[in-house]
């Protein structure tokens, strides 16, 4: 398994991709936390088709997370993310 760690308007996201990544099944784990603290929110895609590559999976995943931010800094979805 790959980790990767990646920062976003202040929010620690890691990336964690499976070697293989089988359709339908959930693969992976991607957890957003708050860099003053270990909670935050994490998790788990189903991906409806295999990425290409362990990259264009990567950065699926950051962009995904990266909308999760900025959705909750502008007050949509009501995910605290430094209370969840």
């Amino acid at each position: 398994m790959q980790t990767t760690i990646r920062s976003y308007k202040g929010y620690h996201i890691e990336l964690l991709l499976p070697d293989v990544i089988e359709p339908g099944k959930p693969n992976g784990r991607v957890q957003i936390m708050a860099s003053s603290d270990g909670i935050g929110v994490r998790f788990t895609p189903d991906w409806p088709r295999s990425p290409a590559t362990l990259r264009e999976a990567e950065d699926w995943l950051f962009a995904y997370a990266a909308g999760i931010v900025d959705c909750e800094l502008a007050g949509g979805f009501g995910v605290d993310l430094r209370h969840d």
